[in-house]
């Protein structure tokens, strides 16, 4: 349903993965430049040498400033590797205007409303695929395979929380900019807006595009006891934009699902509330069964507004 995906199907499959090639370059050298960014900034600011710097990352709660400097250097990479750098691609590469990638056509209130209840209810519904993931023998591929994984599980585990430990509503709000804004609209510029339109185009199916897209996204954070639950909330990010054409809806999704999950976390370590949104146990199926039936029940009305709307807009 993405009309502009129809230009990268009458490309020749060759060009659309050179395209592809320099977006990733694109992004690696914005994710470098942004690392080092983050470090320029943090060293004056935090009045350290870049040797304590780094002890500070390998041994965060030893520094007294080693979270604020996690999320510059965060902010930083978000920012330049997932926001400046496709950007710059769609700008220079692809000879595009930067607002034409942010459409705003079929957008509204409702919608963005239903959206946002969506992913909410998705994300309990997916509360079963991730105890089964996080129960899942990645033995079964390979032993050493399953050792790194399980040590990259607990590492970033450690430094999620440790990043996460929000001690104000100052803290709260920064981490909600770096940890929900800064992705929502980086990632999916990557993954939805460049990413699934060109893999739409190469592989000639909106579909395989799609998910394609979504194994890529939740293959990049690198934690495999979570990447089928992961995967689906790609899939689901996929769908929203391929039925609207418009960015901001996938951005929205993704911005609600790390949003909702950092302000629980932040009433949870204030005692405000008894709901631990990190706890791997899953709801009563009889409640994931009911938020999966309410989702899909959305996502339909969703797709059928959406239709509606492009009907009368094709028809001026």
């Amino acid at each position: 349903m993405i009309k502009e995906s129809e230009e990268y199907y009458a490309e020749p499959k060759r060009n659309i993965f050179a395209s592809l090639l320099l977006l990733i370059g694109f992004i690696m050298l914005g994710l470098i430049l942004g690392n080092l960014a983050g470090i320029v900034i943090s060293l004056p600011l935090f009045g350290a040498d870049y040797q304590s710097l780094l002890s500070a990352f390998t041994d965060p709660a030893s520094s007294p400033y080693s979270r604020q400097a996690l999320l510059i250097i965060q902010a930083c990479s978000s920012l330049f590797g997932f926001i400046f750098a496709p950007l710059a691609f769609w700008k220079f590469i692809e000879k595009k205007s930067v607002p034409s990638i942010f459409h705003n056509r079929y957008l509204e209130i409702v919608l963005i409303l239903l959206v946002g209840v969506s992913v909410i209810g998705f994300m309990l519904a997916n509360s079963v695929v991730i105890e089964w993931n996080m129960n899942l023998d990645l033995g079964l591929f390979s032993a050493s395979f399953e050792e790194w994984a399980s040590a990259k599980e607990e590492e970033l585990k450690e430094l999620t929380e440790y990043i996460t430990r929000f001690e104000s509503i100052g803290g709260l709000l920064v981490g909600v900019l770096v940890i929900a804004v800064f992705p929502a609209i980086g990632e999916e510029l990557v993954f939805r807006g460049l990413g699934q339109r060109m893999l739409q185009g190469l592989t000639r199916s909106p579909h395989a595009g799609i998910w394609i897209a979504a194994f890529l996204f939740s293959f990049i954070h690198l934690q495999f006891y979570g990447f089928f639950p992961r995967f689906l909330l790609g899939a689901l990010f996929g769908y929203l934009y391929y039925w609207s054409g418009n960015l901001w809806y996938p951005i929205f999704a993704h911005f609600v699902n790390n949003g909702f999950t950092l302000i629980m976390l932040y009433l949870y370590q204030q005692k405000t509330t008894d709901l631990n949104v990190e706890a791997t146990e899953v709801v009563p199926l009889g409640t994931a069964l009911l938020a999966l039936l309410v989702t899909i029940g959305l996502l339909i009305y969703f797709r059928k507004r959406i239709f509606q709307l492009r009907m009368v807009h094709d028809e001026r």
